[in-house]
């Protein structure tokens, strides 16, 4: 391990110790599941269930095994998403950036030569709302301009 290396030697004995126990608490859980699903379904008419308290003792299994599953194979599943979604976002931050190029350029443009591209308007005596200047009633109270 490189002196500049951000993961230590702590977090990857974690990350195996998740990467372990992450699946086997879910193979666990699963098991729990199946058996108690399986007697329930084989059950005669009225026959009480023996082995319902699985589905409480596998759920708590299911909960904590994804979470050490998450925990270990956590940067393998982001290096994929972020391989599955670099090119999308290229593609958006492209298509963004050649769509609006004409606009920025317009402002630029304003902005050099000091014209404002901002539409005049007078102010309502009434409530001090903007409206346009050929306006004959206020937009936001309706009062005579």
């Amino acid at each position: 391990m490189s002196k500049n290396s951000f993961v230590t030697e702590e977090h990857q004995q974690a990350k195996k110790f998740f990467k372990f126990f992450g699946p086997f608490l879910l193979v666990i859980g699963i098991g729990c599941l199946v058996i108690a699903i399986f007697e329930f379904f084989t059950l005669d008419f009225f026959e009480e269930p023996k082995l319902d308290w699985l589905f409480f003792v596998g759920m708590p299994f299911l909960f904590v095994g994804f979470i050490f599953t998450g925990l270990g194979y956590g940067s393998t599943v982001a290096k994929y998403q972020s391989r599955e979604m670099a090119p999308i976002a290229k593609d958006t931050f492209n298509y963004l950036a050649e769509e609006t190029t004409e606009g920025f350029e317009k402002i630029a443009q304003a902005i050099h030569t000091g014209k404002s591209t901002i539409i005049q308007a007078r102010s309502c005596d009434h409530c001090q709302h903007l409206n346009p200047m050929n306006a004959n009633f206020c937009n936001e109270c309706g009062e005579n301009l």
